[in-house]
């Protein structure tokens, strides 16, 4: 069955002769997508499959109607699924071995000779899916049978009361204790906080230091000041 008119289409042709005596060629071309099937959601078409085309008495290829070249689908029709693809081509020529390349086709050509093509690397021999709508939900079947409950599984009731618990409790933990004797701000009375607020006091009264740096009286008066603010223990001897 012919392509519809609306289907975008390439006709490739090809004619070989044998490189002893110049006669012409004898055998096949075969075409195959890489994508197992394409699908033309704007023309309602689905294409899937490969064609074995061969060459006439002159060595060119022809379709099976007897007409020059074969008529391929384009790689790259808007719409298609899927979008990027490519074809195989597979040319065996008696007393030679098969040669097997890869072609990409584009609506924007209406006839390409596959003497003249550069063939696509290998590694661009792959397609990519167009995601189609999503279905409809099905529907849900009937719940299975509920299996046992887990070995050691906590009921509800009895984890909101271990919650509850701990939420009541003084220090659970023991970490309350102690943050407070590590962490400023502390409650009044212990050793750090009374530090704490002795630097307090000495930053806002700064004492000013007096004496003099030759005979050491400097020295000395800033030994008594910080021994007086807590900030240092004044062991120092004559």
């Amino acid at each position: 069955m012919p392509f519809p008119p609306d289907v975008p289409t390439v006709r490739v042709t090809y004619t070989a002769a044998s490189p002893a005596g110049g006669q012409p060629g004898r055998g096949t071309v075969e075409f195959a997508p890489v994508a197992q099937a394409i699908t033309l959601p704007e023309h309602g078409i689905v294409y899937s499959g490969r064609g074995v085309y061969n060459l006439d008495e002159e060595g060119r290829l022809v379709d099976t109607d007897g007409t020059l070249g074969v008529p391929l689908l384009a790689c790259d029709i808007p719409g298609a699924n899927p979008a990027e693809w490519v074809w195989q081509v597979v040319v065996s020529l008696d007393n030679a071995g098969p040669r097997r390349f890869y072609l990409a086709l584009s609506i924007a050509q209406t006839t390409v000779d596959l003497r003249t093509v550069t063939e696509v690397d290998p590694s661009r021999a792959h397609y990519v899916m167009v995601p189609g709508p999503r279905g409809e939900q099905g529907e849900q079947g009937p719940r299975g049978p509920e299996g046992p409950p887990a070995t050691g599984a906590e009921t509800p009731d009895g984890a909101l009361a271990k919650i509850a618990a701990h939420a009541q409790a003084t220090d659970p933990h023991g970490d309350r204790v102690w943050a407070s004797g590590e962490f400023y701000p502390l409650t009044q009375g212990s050793a750090l906080a009374s530090r704490v607020t002795a630097l307090e006091s000495a930053a806002e009264t700064a004492p000013h230091i007096a004496g003099s740096r030759s005979d050491g009286t400097a020295l000395a008066n800033l030994l008594t000041a910080l021994a007086s603010a807590g900030i240092v223990f004044d062991d120092t001897t004559e």
